[in-house]
């Protein structure tokens, strides 16, 4: 036996070996494995939950992102015939007002803005071309048609294709952290269609389905908050920790009360390995203050902020160092204690146009954000009167960033240094918060396309139903193969359970769910399994009908028969893929495990089975096969 057949069963007798332990936990009690270890997953159908699909509407999106953008070239329109685009700050407010006046915007469509100009403004038009708008408002744009009086802006349709993609993606992260924070389950949730997205939420209970649909169905809000050093109740709930602990002995809980010098101010807060550990406990310590008559944790002008900490390694790659907590102040006042005092609120809607630049002194990557006239001035109020504290940067609850605000900041745009590391580490941080500028400030609805809720009983009528057809077609197909190819058909069995063993590894190891139609895709695939044995059992017949020895019958055999395999299996595997590309819910289910099974069930048949033919042939020295 050659070297290469020496390694052959080896390696799959390993392979075998970490399939079994790897999937064992899916299917023994729990406490025999470490908890950490992955197991298989059941669909909606299985084991019952909530099924929610929704579409993003990434045109009011971009419309709003195209308004922004005619509102940045009115102003440039403006300063351009003043001779100030390299110094807009000369331009009082009142001069400003004054020939913005003459400058209207209208939509024409997600895409497009049309501005129209008004009396000696009108000349400024002919100096505007494609370079201007794409290095003065937005690379992102480009010039439209345009007359003596008007100019369209629009956006380009690469530009609007990456946008689109950009806002999905960004709606499927938000839905995936929303639905964790509740600590249920691992959702499901992919991209479908043009601009929709499923969510399969397996085994929710009707208790927690009306906060889900509620939680996913909220728009994503993108804040400017100032973190609060004062006051922080984080320091009163130590004796509230302990008793959580005690009452949770044995699950893991990560939590920490943990302190920090900020500005010169003791910081008491929560960390753990998961936001969900941080939201339940202070779910657990409003009830038991609620329970002792004791006022809320945080009052109504403050809230709990999540950060989660992360780190780098030597490769530059990003790793979760869990989560910790911050106290915001909720409703920011400027002006406090003159007649001038208001409220202020500043989110994404009022960022104009983000952007990563570099220092020109320092090389340093920094993030440029413009506001909107209100938001500038706003921002401006803010900044003046809170140098040197922490402005958090804030997607729905989640503090994205929280740098220190160095001086005043009152010219409508102000920038953002990350933290510390290479420079190539601060470009990427740069860039993760130009996303969150970005395509957090957009306004893109989400909008419910259908709800659809599975109950338990019928996931476990389901069960059962898909466990007696498994075990009767494989049955049935043990019986045939054992009675018509008798020792050779035991082969082909043994190779049958490594397949099915090898599909569950890999359901298990990509976090796929098991659904009912992917039952039937496993049933489909052993009834493919056997179809390429007995192509090959008929191959070898043949040729010892020949005359030919076994080794020569064998060899011939697998030989003739690997391309009529290999074109019946990825025809197949077409078909699958297409179904895995454009199908959700239960299809999308039996392609996963048709695709699985068609991989598993190609090396099964075609080298398990040759590898104990070969150890029968030459190890035991066979004059004739039963077969």
């Amino acid at each position: 036996m050659n070297t290469k057949r020496k390694w052959k069963p080896i390696m799959t007798a390993l392979l075998v070996l970490f399939c079994v332990v790897y999937v064992a936990p899916s299917f023994m009690s729990n406490g025999v494995f470490p908890k950490e270890m992955k197991k298989l997953n059941y669909g909606l159908d299985l084991q019952g939950g909530l099924e929610l699909r929704y579409t993003v509407d990434y045109k009011r999106a971009l419309s709003d992102t195209t308004w922004k953008a005619a509102d940045l070239l009115r102003d440039k329109i403006v300063l351009q015939h003043l001779d100030k685009l390299d110094d807009p700050n000369s331009l009082s407010p009142e001069e400003r007002a004054k020939y913005l006046k003459q400058i209207t915007r209208e939509r024409i469509d997600y895409k497009t803005a049309r501005i129209t100009v008004e009396g000696d403004l009108q000349k400024v038009l002919e100096k505007i071309d494609d370079d201007f708008i794409q290095t003065r408002v937005d690379n992102q744009y480009m010039k439209g048609a345009s007359s003596d009086s008007t100019i369209e802006l629009t956006l380009k349709y690469e530009e609007a294709q990456r946008l689109k993609q950009a806002i999905v993606d960004q709606t499927m992260k938000i839905i995936r952290k929303r639905v964790d924070s509740f600590g249920l389950v691992e959702p499901i949730v992919r991209e479908a269609g043009d601009a929709d997205i499923d969510v399969q939420l397996p085994g929710v209970d009707d208790s927690k389905m009306g906060v889900v649909r509620a939680m996913i169905g909220q728009t994503a809000q993108l804040m400017f908050r100032l973190l609060e050093l004062k006051g922080n109740p984080m320091a009163n709930v130590g004796n509230d920790l302990t008793a959580y602990k005690k009452l949770n002995e044995g699950k893991g809980i990560s939590i920490e009360l943990l302190s920090s010098n900020q500005n010169g101010v003791a910081q008491n807060y929560l960390k753990a390995q998961r936001k969900s550990e941080l939201l339940k406990f202070l779910r657990y310590v409003g009830t038991q203050r609620e329970g002792r008559g004791e006022p809320p944790l945080v009052d109504d002008d403050h809230m709990i902020g999540f950060e989660e900490l992360t780190s780098r390694d030597a490769n530059n790659k990003e790793s979760n160092d869990g989560w910790r907590t911050q106290f915001v102040i909720r409703n920011m006042r400027v002006g406090v204690g003159t007649s001038e005092e208001r409220s202020v609120t500043i989110g994404g809607d009022r960022i104009s146009k983000p952007s990563v630049l570099t220092d020109g002194q320092t090389g340093e990557p920094y993030v440029l954000i413009v506001f909107d006239s209100r938001g500038g001035k706003d921002f401006g109020d803010l900044t003046t009167e809170n140098v040197k504290q922490y402005l958090a940067i804030m997607l729905d609850n989640d503090v994205m960033s929280a740098p220190v605000i160095q001086e005043p900041i009152t010219g409508g745009s102000c920038r953002v240094t990350l933290g510390s590391g290479s420079n190539a580490q601060r470009i990427q941080e740069a860039q993760n918060l130009l996303k969150v500028l970005k395509y957090g400030a957009y306004k893109a609805p989400v909008h419910k396309v259908h709800d659809h809720k599975v109950g338990a009983s019928l996931g476990q009528d389901s069960i059962d139903k898909g466990k007696m057809a498994l075990l009767l077609g494989s049955l049935l197909v043990v019986v045939f193969m054992i009675f018509y190819y008798r020792i050779s058909g035991a082969i082909a069995i043994f190779a049958l359970s490594l397949n099915v063993l090898f599909i569950v590894a890999i359901l298990v190891s990509f976090n796929a769910a098991l659904t009912l139609p992917g039952i039937a895709g496993i049933v489909l695939t052993i009834g493919m399994a056997v179809d390429a044995n007995v192509i090959i059992f008929e191959r070898i017949r043949e040729e010892l009908r020949a005359g030919k020895s076994v080794r020569a019958a064998v060899d011939t055999g697998y030989a003739r028969a690997f391309w009529t395999i290999f074109d019946a299996n990825i025809t197949t595997a077409l078909a699958g893929y297409i179904l895995l590309l454009y199908t959700t819910g239960p299809i999308y289910g039996f392609a996963v495990t048709l695709l699985a099974g068609i991989i598993c069930s190609m090396f099964t048949a075609i080298v398990v089975t040759r590898m104990v033919f070969n150890w029968l042939i030459q190890g035991r020295k066979l004059q004739t096969l039963s077969i």
